[in-house]
């Protein structure tokens, strides 16, 4: 598809768009109609001529990355684009061909970021600098040329599995990041540079890594860096070298504990089983906290390492602990020595979790269980399954099996023509669960109601007043399709669901959304017979606009006797305004812009626990900057990872409330604009490590520039573990 036609003027595409009329005076850009037409769903090959490309909101760059599901080849080569920006084409998992110009100069980080289908890449002379992460994780890239000198970063080409040939054209190595080339280390490799040259590049930093091919590499750990920050941490000056390390002995109970263990000194370390006295002592203490099972003790001394915990979960974090300590410079290298110390620690709050959403975009649970793995690592002790919504449902109901036969599978979400189909069966889901648990991890499933149930109206429109069937939605925002409180059937199936989900999830807690039940709020309801019959039985003669707020109290109190005295659940819901009572024994979420004093008081008012993920701080699938990702939103303001770091769980109420009535944080990865794994970490990360240390850590061990510091290098760590080992778990 060729896109050649003078400024202000929109040429009529062609069905199939594989091309487009040229013009000789040539001002090319995608317009407007290629975020909308069906066409662009089909576009593989594209070809831009003419002036430079758009780079900012809704650009050439954004649309061809998140619009063109199919896209294969993208030819630059006369075009006049001068720059790659950030993140141009991340993850665009179908591009085969990149062919790019010579007028280009730079290339953005992450510009092409897991772009795996991607073989062959040669860069312009005049390219002088090539971004962190720009060609990271293209695993299929077999040949890379640099024709020029270009400035390389950060792991521009780190995670590059089938990389065959390098080959450059300057005489002098062009400058590099130590880690440019991580992964590539003992590969073989063939290096062509212009002869004579070879000894400069042999030596040169990041460069020389080609060279090594040492997998027994050893070092000692790096600076500290932990986090979440610690409550207490005292270095005593010795050294305890690893090599020494020959056993580990775990109480009984700590047989989990002890896997974890054993894989860790395994992989990272010089640890060698039986050839060194000292030892790795897992313990459980029951008395050791009185406040919390979490807290635990790490000692290293020069004889070993012992780890005390309240509980077996005090005891797993106190592991994770040690994973951050085993940390490296060279993150291809095992840890050979730790400095002596000691280090005591326990959660600030009872709660740490992140909410993902498979249902606006499908995500796999191969995808998520290294995330679990990476939320651990941080001691998150919760993920939160949207499970359902109007776009989907994702959890199989073997007593209504069109759930996920009808309401699991549509094409679009906004403007984004993808394809998006799945669901998790519920041995896959116990599976899950149970991997989790293995890592601490409690999986909270959340089943929205009244509103947000457009998926399973369109599959059983009895749910709803009237009884129509309505399309399953492709946009964000909110539908006035209600589940009809005035509906029997509708009890009698989440009675159903929640009898099957409770075999599934063995968590305390279930979520029940509860949020912007339809817009005006709850107006399904205004004209239902159904309703009307239910406000008469219940005495309700108001209308001043709280009487269908009161058929939704009343929905709720139904569902939640049957969660409590059924299934022994604890209930969760997001917090409204118009909840004039929080039901004895919930818990609230304090989540809207600005309304969090008032949720925090309705909670106290009503002897209530509170979760706080207030969106200024908590929501992770804003924008962290300005024309970061998503560059197309419906509205969402930036969240920068400061104000996520500045979250107070206590919202400056006391220490009374704390005790009394904070149950923890959250963050939330809503999905509307997160179609990949890779986006999902990408809007995670850095801004959760803000989160767990807010959730974890004493406010008296916080400190902004600090933790700026740490994060920086736990990024450049997690980088690495991501490139190097992407299934991990």
């Amino acid at each position: 598809m060729q896109f050649n036609h003078p400024a202000g003027v929109l040429p009529q595409l062609k069905e199939d768009f594989h091309e487009v009329s040229p013009h000789p005076h040539s001002h090319h850009i995608l317009h407007d109609r290629f975020g909308t037409s069906r066409g662009h769903v089909a576009a593989t090959h594209i070809t831009f001529v003419g002036s430079p490309l758009s780079t900012t909101g809704n650009s050439d760059f954004r649309r061809l990355r998140d619009c063109c599901p199919r896209l294969q080849e993208v030819d630059l080569r006369r075009s006049l684009c001068q720059a790659l920006p950030p993140n141009a084409l991340f993850a665009c998992h179908r591009l085969q061909t990149l062919l790019l110009p010579d007028s280009l100069q730079s290339i953005g980080a992450r510009a092409c970021y897991a772009c795996d289908s991607l073989t062959t890449l040669i860069l312009p002379p005049g390219v002088t600098e090539v971004g962190d992460e720009a060609f990271a994780g293209c695993r299929r890239l077999r040949s890379l040329t640099l024709s020029g000198r270009p400035k390389l970063g950060r792991l521009t080409f780190a995670g590059l599995d089938s990389l065959q040939e390098i080959q450059v054209s300057a005489a002098v190595p062009p400058p590099a990041h130590p880690s440019t080339f991580l992964g590539l280390r003992g590969r073989s490799l063939r290096l062509r540079v212009p002869r004579g040259s070879e000894q400069a590049y042999r030596t040169a930093p990041g460069w020389s890594l080609l060279y090594e091919a040492d997998e027994d590499a050893a070092q000692p750990a790096g600076p500290l860096g932990l986090l979440p920050a610690p409550d207490s941490l005292v270095q005593t000056g010795g050294t305890l070298l690893l090599r020494h390390l020959g056993g580990i002995e775990a109480d009984p109970s700590l047989t989990n504990e002890y896997q974890h263990a054993l894989q860790l000194l395994a992989t990272r370390t010089t640890y060698r089983p039986g050839r060194g006295r000292a030892r790795l002592l897992l313990r459980v203490d029951s008395t050791y906290s009185r406040h919390t099972d979490e807290a635990y003790r790490l000692e290293v001394t020069t004889r070993g390492i012992c780890i005390t915990g309240g509980s077996p979960r005090g005891v797993f974090w106190g592991l994770m602990t040690l994973s951050q300590l085993l940390d490296t410079p060279d993150p291809e290298a095992r840890c050979s020595a730790l400095p002596t110390l000691v280090i005591t620690d326990q959660p600030r709050t009872a709660l740490r979790e992140l909410m993902v959403d498979p249902a606006r975009i499908f995500i796999s649970l191969d995808d998520l269980r290294p995330f679990v793995v990476e939320m651990a690592r941080y001691k998150f002790n919760a993920l939160h399954l949207h499970l359902v919504d109007d776009q989907a449902w994702r959890i199989e109901i073997k007593s209504y099996p069109l759930l996920t036969e009808q309401g699991s599978s549509r094409v679009g979400m906004d403007d984004m023509p993808l394809q998006i189909s799945g669901y998790y069966t519920q041995e896959e889901m116990r599976d899950f669960v149970a991997f989790a648990a293995r890592y601490h991890v409690e999986i909270i499933p959340e089943i929205e109601m009244p509103g947000h149930e457009v998926a399973a109206i369109h599959c059983y429109p009895r749910l709803t007043c009237g009884g129509q069937q309505v399309p399953l939605r492709t946009t964000c925002g909110v539908s006035n399709e209600l589940l009809c409180p005035g509906e029997e059937f509708v009890y009698e199936f989440l009675g159903n669901v929640f009898r099957e989900l409770s075999t599934v999830f063995p968590s305390r807690y279930i979520h029940l959304g509860g949020d912007e039940a339809g817009n005006p709020p709850l107006g399904c309801w205004t004209h239902c017979a159904k309703c009307d019959s239910l406000r008469h039985a219940l005495g309700i003669t108001t209308t001043d606009g709280s009487e269908n707020w009161r058929l939704q109290d009343y929905l709720f109190r139904r569902v939640i006797d049957t969660l409590r005295t059924q299934y022994d659940k604890v209930p969760m819901f997001w917090y409204e305004t118009d909840f004039r009572e929080i039901p004895a024994g919930c818990i609230t979420f304090a989540w809207r812009h600005g309304l969090t004093a008032a949720a925090i008081r309705a909670a106290v008012d009503n002897g209530a626990r509170i979760m706080l993920c207030p969106g200024e701080h908590c929501y992770l699938d804003y924008p962290a900057a300005a024309g970061d990702m998503p560059e197309v939103n419906w509205g969402m303001p930036v969240t920068t990872l400061e104000q996520t770091y500045r979250l107070d769980p206590a919202w400056g109420f006391g220490a009374d409330f704390e005790e009394a009535h904070l149950m923890g944080v959250a963050g939330t990865l809503w999905s509307e604009c997160i179609p990949s794994v890779e986006r999902l970490y990408y809007m995670a990360f850095p801004r959760a490590m803000a989160l767990a240390e807010a959730g974890w850590s004493a406010a008296r061990r916080r400190c902004w520039e600090d933790f700026q510091r740490r994060a920086e290098r736990q990024m450049q760590q997690q980088a690495a573990r991501r490139l190097l080992h992407p299934t991990a778990r």
